[in-house]
């Protein structure tokens, strides 16, 4: 709480007493913050960034890396990249399979694993050789591959 910074009158006797001071979101010195406020710095506490839920606090990140120009990092540590339509060059967690699908799939090919190497693997017959990948979701991939436009449908391509 430094007054000299906030612009707020000093620190008296009483300064925090009724307020509610220190005891969260809205009191003391920084009752006025709020998700806009131009004036947050290091010395706020959190609720001064207006989050009130896990959805807000996804929200605030997700705009602050647009803002930064940075990419988002996916649940499972890969880089998510934005694009309109899944290719042989994306990793394969683009394909939207289920992650008991690739865990098999990244023991097997590489945590850097992409999209064209699964196909491959998948119109070679090798994709059910992967230890883990039964035929259920061998499917599964099928599925996930066709729904993006790839023929491999009864081994097209």
């Amino acid at each position: 709480m430094n007054d000299a910074q906030s612009g707020k009158a000093g620190g008296g006797a009483g300064a925090g007493a009724g307020s509610g001071a220190g005891s969260g979101a809205g009191s003391g010195e920084h009752a006025e913050h709020g998700a806009a406020y131009a004036e947050i710095g290091l010395e706020c506490p959190v609720s001064c960034l207006g989050v009130r839920t896990i959805g807000d606090l996804v929200q605030l990140l997700a705009e602050a890396g647009r803002a930064a120009g940075l990419y988002g990092v996916g649940l499972v540590g890969e880089r998510l990249h934005e694009h309109e339509r899944v290719t042989p060059a994306c990793p394969i967690a683009c394909m939207g399979v289920s992650e008991r699908v690739l865990a098999p799939l990244r023991r097997e090919l590489g945590a850097t694993a992409m999209v064209g190497e699964v196909v491959a693997l998948l119109l070679s017959g090798d994709l059910a050789e992967v230890r883990g990948m039964g035929p259920r979701r061998v499917g599964e991939v099928r599925t996930a591959l066709i729904a993006e436009g790839f023929p491999v449908a009864d081994g097209q391509w």
